[in-house]
């Protein structure tokens, strides 16, 4: 029973399975044969498929199969997917393969376990909205009865198109071809290995993109971007011109360019991942002129990164960047990036660079306008390091920087070394050097810490900030400066051109603390001159270790500058006072001055141009000024400069003043002393000073003494001492110029009045007017003798003279003189005598004349004169004629020249010629006239009344002569004595050196002699004319002056020019007879 009911169970059992493996095979040939009319089911197909895409769907051919071993594959042909508004294709595909596992079909699971897709196309846009054009399909709906599983996936020869139209409404294409793509589940996860390749095409430019990794899709409830990316990504030749568009209406980037490479790794989700890797950039072109000044061409700029996205932070490290030859480090965070207002963080720190290299990349847009500026235009070279560079802060604050919360917005830390801080754009102030310290911008606050460098040659420190520039109070500027002053920087501060013959030796310390707004800046100096040496020529001196100390409090602002107090110690001076410069008005700067009373002779130590005077006394300075710096001679000033019981020693030859006291008042553009009283040696002597006018700078004094001793001025005789009565003077000095307004003086009897100038007594051209009542040759004389105890070093021939002489009345040589007038001039070692007129001599002199001052004394004389109508009587004085008398009327002219030193010179070397004519006159005691006339053997003669020389001399009615003057030889050929009784003519010479005569004198008789022509014994002597009557006698004078021989001479040896001259001169007639007896007269 039991082995029927077994067999019966296992008869059904067998007929279920053969009904069963009948009806699968039934079904399976069913399917195979159905699938193989795919196209049977086209329409439903894209129906199926449009419905779940919600896009129409098209293919041309499909093609299904089914077998045991491989399952179901699937196979279409020009498959396309439109877009929802059916305007273009979303998704073209050649040829698509699919091979799907049939048991998971069984638990409502579709898995292809196979795709391949040949030259597929797609087409991705996004509009403006930023809404891409499969966002729906990327939107996992609910979750559905049948799920769809990919495994094994091969892209071949792809193409994906990407239209951007949020980088501008035309769109931003960028486009990937050549795609290859595989992607590879592993087994028993659901991670998939990919690997993707594709050329990226930019406009004309083309790169290589290459990513290979691992990706894990979200769980089906959650939404796509939480799938895991483990991936790296390798980008090469992508150009960065063509994102440009992406940065509009964000940033205000001109131009945007160059050819980045990207080597890149990343992990995790969208909103949370990792990315590490390497950018690196090649021809970069940056224009931002909201931010840097000119545009950014880095030739290269490599950058090590690492992003990083936590939720909604993002951060960015660049443990390495490369700008060129400058190296860098930053580090960028994002927080709250979903929110409107979110939170920004920077750092960066970069190598050392030098400025003018780098200058470009400074962010001047991001800094501060104040503090740009002022760095811009005084920080000009130096090598700079980014220690640390900060901003942070939400994006409303870094937009806002200026307002008072947000000042900790951004903070800057620099280093710079070998700096050149230029602190006066464009005039001739030194430059700060070498300069090395810190440079630190932090809440708004600039400072510069712990700085070193040169202040043009000079060694100094500097600390200094400014202060929160963007608070409605006023920016505070602070600096402390330590300087150690050069030479050159001296100058520099008191003007280089004034004082270029400053000497500065040594060390000086001066300290220079700053503090307040631009509108009131204090600043407090305190200068150490104690080991400095310094001198100006001849006007100070200050020796090293001698204490010195300068200190002033100064005010800035845009009116003036202010020096509230100063002081300069410098023993035994002390000086204080304060001063102002106004940047305003006429006379902008007033100054005052005090100083103690010191010792001038404790000064000497100081001033070295006293020392030559061995200056004593003691002075005080008060004083208050205005003026105008451009203007020097414009100060106005007020006060007083006593001085008491002063002496000191002009010169060598002056002697000592001593006891000068008094006050020099000082009112506006005036000066004038009080009555000053002083003693010159043993002379007293008072007066005052004062000047009128500050801007011609014209000092004039008054003074006068009664008894003025010359030896007290430095002047000396050969013998005895002179003195001066009754000397006044008034005198200017101003602008190198000396004027004598008047200088009167007595000296013996002769009364001298001085007037005149010298224009420029660097270079003395003197013009001088004497004016006299009354001038003795013995006082001039006595004033020509006058000389200075040391002569100067001054040649006469670098003095210009010109004299003008008026003197009313004097005595020269013993003759008086009245109505003198000349004009002198003196130049270049050539005194000219212009214009000469004197009454003299009961008539006049008028001439001109020359000398040549020669080194050698040899000087040279020429002179032009005339006298009219003097007295002989008193003209013989100057003949040294003895006791012979000389009376009548003479007039004198002539041109003489003459070289030497003393008068026997002049004798030896006169050149020259006169004219001579005596009138109406009377000669007496002439020793060669008597002998003569006894030749003549007047006795014979006495009734008719000859001249006797001895008793009355000889009357004569005029003299005249030519004469000539040559190496001390006096000659002449016409010379002739008129008078009633004869002429006496000579032609000969006289010797003035030998006092000696050589002439020949002829004596033609008038009425008288005519009628006793008989009784002459001296025929043969004489020369008769046609009638025997006597005409003249000739006799040979020569031999010394005083005592001449004389002897009558025969006609007969008389030169035919000689016996022409004197018949010339006596009228006589052409037809001459000559006696020529030898008759002996007296005889």
């Amino acid at each position: 029973m039991k082995k029927r009911t077994l067999i019966k169970g296992l008869l059904i059992v067998a007929v279920a399975l053969i009904v069963l493996v009948s009806l699968s095979a039934g079904a399976w040939f069913y399917a195979s044969y159905q699938l193989s009319q795919l196209d049977t089911f086209r329409e439903k197909i894209m129906k199926v498929a449009g419905n779940a895409l919600d896009r129409d769907l098209t293919y041309e051919k499909g093609k299904a199969t089914l077998t045991i071993r491989n399952g179901l594959s699937l196979q279409f042909t020009n498959l396309v997917i439109r877009e929802k508004d059916r305007s273009s294709d979303l998704l073209n595909i050649g040829n698509a393969f699919f091979r799907v596992d049939l048991l998971p079909l069984l638990v409502k699971r579709v898995v292809l376990r196979e795709s391949i897709l040949d030259q597929p196309h797609l087409s991705l846009k996004r509009n403006q909205a930023g809404i891409l054009n499969i966002a729906d399909l990327l939107f996992r709906q609910k979750k559905t009865e049948m799920t769809l599983e990919l495994r094994n996936v091969t892209i071949e020869k792809g193409v994906l198109i990407f239209t951007d139209q949020t980088a501008g409404a035309e769109g931003l294409t960028t486009s990937l071809t050549n795609l290859q793509c595989r992607i590879d589940p592993r087994l028993f996860s659901k991670t998939s290995r990919f690997s993707i390749t594709a050329t990226l095409n930019e406009n004309k430019n083309q790169g290589a993109l290459s990513l290979t990794g691992t990706f894990r899709p979200s769980p089906f409830e959650k939404p796509i971007e939480e799938g895991t990316l483990d991936a790296s990504i390798r980008l090469t030749g992508m150009e960065i011109h063509h994102y440009q568009p992406y940065l509009r209406g964000h940033v205000s980037i001109e131009q945007l360019a160059g050819r980045l490479d990207l080597e890149t790794t990343i992990s995790g989700t969208v909103s949370q991942f990792t990315s590490k890797g390497t950018v690196t950039v090649k021809d970069a072109l940056l224009t931002y002129p909201r931010v840097f000044r000119e545009p950014l061409r880095p030739r290269t700029l490599q950058v090590e990164y690492i992003l990083t996205r936590n939720a909604g932070n993002l951060t960015l490290e660049v443990a390495r960047g490369v700008v060129d030859r400058v190296a860098l480090a930053c580090r960028f965070a994002i927080q709250d990036m979903d929110k409107e207002d979110p939170l920004l963080a920077a750092t960066a720190a970069t190598s050392a660079f030098p400025l003018t290299e780098m200058q470009s990349y400074v962010p001047w847009g991001i800094i501060p306008q104040g503090v740009g500026r002022f760095i811009e235009a005084h920080v000009t070279r130096g090598d700079f390091r980014l220690v640390e560079g900060k901003l942070s802060g939400r994006l409303s604050q870094i937009a806002d920087m200026m307002k008072q919360e947000n000042a900790g917005v951004l903070s800057i830390r620099a280093e710079v070394k070998q700096g050149v801080f230029v602190v006066g754009v464009g005039n001739k102030t030194p430059d700060f050097q070498d300069i090395s310290g810190v440079l630190e911008l932090k809440n708004r606050q600039f400072s510069l810490r712990n700085m070193t460098g040169r202040f043009g040659t000079s060694p100094c420190k500097i600390d200094g900030g400014i202060s929160d520039f963007a608070l409605s109070t006023p920016v505070v500027y602070t600096a402390d400066m330590t300087l150690q002053p050069a030479r050159n920087e001296v100058l520099w501060l008191l003007g280089s051109e004034k004082f270029r013959n400053l000497t500065f030796d040594g060390s000086s310390t001066l300290h220079l603390s700053g503090k307040g707004p631009a509108e009131n800046y204090q600043i407090s100096a305190r200068w150490d001159l104690t080991q400095a040496g310094y001198a100006y020529p001849d006007v100070m001196e200050k020796t090293k270790a001698k204490p010195n100390q300068l200190s002033a409090e100064i005010i800035l602002n845009k009116n003036a500058v202010t020096v509230s107090s100063y002081k300069y110690d410098l023993s035994p001076v002390t000086l204080n006072g304060s001063a102002t410069y106004s940047f305003t008005g006429k006379k902008p700067l007033s100054v005052n001055v005090q100083s103690n009373t010191f010792d001038i002779r404790e000064a000497v130590s100081i001033l070295p141009g006293l020392r030559k005077f061995d200056p004593a006394g003691s002075c005080l300075i008060d004083l208050a000024g205005r003026s105008d710096l451009s203007e020097p001679g414009s100060f106005l000033w007020k006060g007083n400069v006593s001085f008491t019981n002063v002496a000191f020693k002009p010169s060598v030859a002056v002697k000592p003043v001593s006891g000068l006291t008094g006050v020099a008042a000082f009112n506006g553009n005036r000066m004038e002393t009080s009555l000053i009283k002083a003693r010159i040696g043993d002379s007293v002597i008072q007066g005052k000073c004062g000047m009128r006018n500050f801007q011609k700078a014209k000092l004039a004094c008054e003074f006068d003494t009664p008894l003025l001793k010359a030896t007290d001025v430095g002047l000396f005789v050969p013998e005895g001492d002179v003195s001066f009565q009754n000397v006044k003077g008034q005198i200017a000095v101003g602008d190198s110029r000396l004027h004598v307004d008047r200088l009167s003086l007595t000296l013996g009897k002769s009364i001298f009045n001085f007037s005149g100038d010298v224009p420029d007594v660097a270079e003395p051209k003197i013009v001088v007017t004497l004016n006299s009542p009354y001038i003795h040759s013995d006082d001039v004389a006595r004033l020509m003798t006058f000389k200075y105890s040391k002569q100067g070093d001054d040649s006469p021939s670098k003095i210009d003279l010109d004299l003008t002489l008026r003197v009313d009345a004097g005595v020269f040589n013993g003759f008086d003189f009245k109505k003198l007038g000349a004009g002198l001039k003196y130049a270049q070692g050539i005194l000219s005598i212009e214009t000469l007129e004197a009454g003299i001599l009961d008539g006049s002199l008028k001439g001109k004349g020359r000398m040549e001052i020669r080194p050698d004394g040899q000087n040279r004389y020429q002179a032009n004169f005339s006298l009219d109508k003097i007295s002989l009587e008193k003209f013989k004085v100057l003949l040294d004629i003895g006791d012979r008398t000389l009376i009548g009327k003479m007039s004198l002219a002539g041109d003489v020249t003459a070289t030497g030193s003393i008068m026997n010179d002049f004798t030896k070397t006169a050149t020259g010629t006169f004219k001579v004519r005596a009138e109406k006159g009377v000669l007496k005691k002439f020793s060669v006239f008597s002998k003569i006339f006894s030749l003549l053997n007047v006795s014979q003669l006495l009734k008719f009344q000859l001249p006797d020389m001895a008793k009355d001399g000889m009357p004569y009615t005029s003299i005249t002569a030519s004469l000539l003057l040559k190496n001390g030889v006096l000659s002449s050929d016409d010379f002739l004595i008129d008078s009633d009784a004869m002429k006496i003519s000579g032609v000969g010479k006289v010797d003035l050196l030998k006092k000696e005569l050589d002439n020949i004198v002829g004596v033609h008789p008038l009425q008288t002699l005519d009628r006793i022509a008989a009784r002459i014994p001296i025929a043969g002597w004489v020369l008769t004319d046609e009638g025997g009557h006597l005409i003249t006698v000739h006799f040979k004078v020569d031999g010394n002056w005083d005592d001449p021989n004389v002897s009558p001479i025969p006609v007969r040896s008389l030169a035919k020019g000689t016996l022409d001259t004197f018949r010339r001169l006596f009228q006589l007639p052409e037809k001459l007879i000559t006696d020529t007896g030898d008759v002996i007269l007296g005889r």
